[in-house]
């Protein structure tokens, strides 16, 4: 007897990567700008991905374009978003060739720290947001980008500086590119995300602001304030704890682990435990310990006159500012905090507060708005 066997189907690919699939098969077909080079692009990593890390204000990636200059010197690449951007295709002619306006911006330098260093800023193409873990894990593709030689331009002092285009300046193209900053075990801590609340995981915040994360195991019964062990991921499996779901075994204010709520300061409410406040990387603490380490609160609440020039906190639970003094005021005024820019109102713009890290870098996620043209 012969019998014959049904071959099995090949999975469907997932939407993303027949989006993405799309992209580059419309690239193909296309050529450069008159007068515009082609160029290549590389890897690109996140925040926690490079070494040092580096968290900036907005999610920023970065990685270097295949050399189109002198050999001896590096030439960077950058693709920034506001932490709100939402997956689906973004016009990057809307950004104007100006870094200050542009919220999907792609951009890079020719010769870092080179004599002949030059800025190259896009004027058009299409960036596609394919997937979206977190706004930090993300993953997309370029296609059809021109970039214009660009130099400084108004706003010089914002937090976001200004571009503009020169006028019969060198041009760059980026036939397609995809990029990639998922990584295996990574989460959104921030309250209502698909991964924040995973049955038996605690998805613990890596930066300050708590918009990047990574999934635990959480495999004990411990809670606030209690002594814990972490058990390290390997090459296939996640960090296990013996705390209890959505508590983190952290040494992050102390010497010593302990089980910590994990907590989004951006909600209503944090939810932390009695005595205890939603502090940096979205854990609950008590002010008492913040305070000594060096973490400033001051009772104005938002809109407010503070009491200092300075404090990392003010205001109330689900309601937290930063008291900071512009122009040369003799006391601070609370400004409400904000993780994305486009969160800020009209005639506003975002600050940050700059967190140094252990490893020599910095963490600026913990944004806020304050108004603007000061």
């Amino acid at each position: 007897m012969v019998g014959c066997a049904q071959e099995p189907e090949a999975p469907a690919p997932a939407p993303e990567q027949e989006s993405i699939r799309a992209l580059e098969q419309r690239s193909l077909q296309l050529t450069p700008p008159a007068g515009c080079t082609e160029i290549s692009l590389g890897e690109l990593k996140n925040g926690i991905e490079l070494s040092p890390v580096q968290y900036s204000s907005q999610p920023l990636y970065r990685g270097e374009f295949a050399s189109f200059g002198d050999p001896a010197f590096v030439d960077t690449a950058y693709i920034r978003l506001d932490v709100n951007t939402a997956p689906g295709l973004h016009d990057l002619a809307n950004g104007g060739t100006n870094l200050f306006n542009c919220e999907q911006c792609v951009y890079g330098y020719q010769d870092v720290k080179g004599p002949t260093q030059k800025t190259f800023v896009a004027e058009s193409g299409s960036l596609l947001l394919a997937l979206k873990l977190s706004p930090q894990q993300t993953a997309g593709a370029l296609a059809n980008v021109t970039l214009r030689e660009s130099v400084s331009a108004p706003p010089l002092n914002a937090p976001y500086k200004g571009t503009a285009p020169v006028a019969g300046g060198e041009c760059r193209w980026i036939r397609f590119a995809t990029w990639d900053t998922i990584r295996s075990g990574g989460c959104d801590p921030r309250e209502g995300s698909l991964t924040s609340n995973l049955p038996g995981h605690t998805c613990v915040a890596e930066d300050a602001a708590a918009t990047d994360g990574t999934l635990e195991k959480s495999l004990g019964t411990k809670t606030q304030g209690e002594a814990c062990t972490k058990t390290p991921a390997s090459a296939d499996q996640l960090a296990s704890t013996d705390c209890a779901q959505g508590y983190a075994c952290t040494n992050a204010y102390t010497d010593e682990r302990q089980c910590l709520a994990t907590c989004d300061f951006m909600a209503a409410d944090p939810g932390c435990p009695t005595g205890t406040v939603c502090g940096v990387y979205g854990l609950c603490i008590q002010q008492s310990v913040m305070e000594p380490i060096g973490y400033a609160f001051d009772p104005a609440h938002i809109g407010e006159p503070c009491t200092e020039t300075w404090a990392e906190f003010c205001g109330v639970e689900g309601a937290r500012g930063v008291c900071v003094a512009l122009n040369g005021a003799s006391h601070g005024t609370c400004y409400r905090y904000a993780r994305a820019r486009s969160e800020c109102g009209a005639g506003e713009e975002l600050g940050y507060v700059s967190y140094p890290l252990a490893d020599g870098g910095r963490d600026n996620t913990y944004g806020w708005c304050y108004p603007d043209g000061l």
